[in-house]
């Protein structure tokens, strides 16, 4: 065989390979990418795809857009509809905040005795009291939290903003794995919602701060007070009527007391509802329907 003949082999040889590896090597490498399955939506059983069906025909001819989670806290399984859709999270976006201030207190930066005072850029428009608080007035930190926290005071939200700094806020919506949230923006998802309330629920001592709020006006009403202990953040505005929490079962101490034995009668959950575009009377109605329809549910009991 000549020279000629034999680089001419040798050539061919390398175009067969190279085209080889684009058309079947390349393709190989697209096909095997990792795919990031959350929580065990995909892996609902039977009664958690009743109650999503559910939900769904409530949603389904309502105004506007909906998501909604609902995340079993002992046994870590969670369902939902829509749940990784991108929604305004309005003043359920002060969670990050309290927990920021919390953060300081942990860490010896600030006290809840600490005193600030009320600047007229502090100032804000929309819900809670300390808006009509003139310049110059001294509140101290733990009635900033609670006003955040009860009444979803604007003004104690720009408090926290100012005096703490978006970036260790935006730190706690980082370290929280919130990947899906904008604090600057007020935009999250059910599922980064129900995180927020995961990692709020291991520290009770930010609970007093949301319960007993001025807005019971949502998930309160579609579960029976005298059974559960609700630690839940509304979210509201022109076209929102939003509502999330923890569902817990209200036991007293005295009942704790003397029966140590004493059976859960349900296990404590998350309850994410969000909403954007929606018309307020008929969103109080498909709020409560929603709530009823997963306390049945998760309690065995409707109300």
């Amino acid at each position: 065989m000549g020279k000629k003949s034999i680089l001419f082999l040798f050539l061919m040889t390398g175009v067969v390979s190279g085209m080889a590896w684009f058309f079947w090597g390349g393709r190989a490498e697209e096909i095997v990418q990792p795919t990031v399955v959350s929580w065990d939506v995909e892996n609902s059983s039977n009664r958690n795809l009743e109650i999503i069906e559910n939900v769904r025909g409530l949603v389904a001819t309502a105004s506007g857009e909906w998501a909604v989670y609902v995340y079993r806290i002992d046994g870590g399984e969670g369902y939902g509809v829509d749940w990784a859709k991108i929604m305004p999270g309005a003043s359920i976006m002060k969670l990050p905040a309290l927990a920021a201030v919390k953060r300081e207190i942990d860490g010896g930066q600030l006290t809840l005795d600490d005193v600030w005072t009320i600047e007229k850029a502090d100032h804000a428009d929309g819900s809670g009291p300390l808006q009509f608080k003139a310049p110059g007035t001294k509140v101290t930190v733990k009635q900033v939290l609670t006003e955040l926290g009860k009444k979803s005071d604007n003004t104690a939200w720009v408090m926290i903003n100012r005096r703490l700094g978006y970036p260790k806020i935006e730190k706690v919506v980082e370290d929280w794995g919130l990947i899906n949230s904008n604090y600057r923006e007020l935009t999250t998802t059910a599922e980064d919602v129900t995180v927020m309330w995961r990692e709020i629920y291991k520290d009770s001592s930010n609970w007093e701060y949301l319960e007993d709020s001025i807005y019971e006006d949502r998930i309160s009403l579609g579960v029976p007070v005298d059974r559960v202990r609700l630690v839940h953040k509304v979210g509201t505005d022109t076209d929102v009527w939003a509502d999330s929490g923890i569902v817990m079962e209200r036991v007293s101490s005295e009942i704790q007391a003397s029966d140590s034995g004493a059976v859960k009668l349900f296990e404590p959950f998350i309850l994410v509802i969000l909403n954007k575009g929606v018309e307020r009377e008929e969103a109080r109605r498909v709020v409560l329907e929603i709530t009823k329809t997963v306390w049945k549910s998760e309690a065995g009991q409707g109300r």
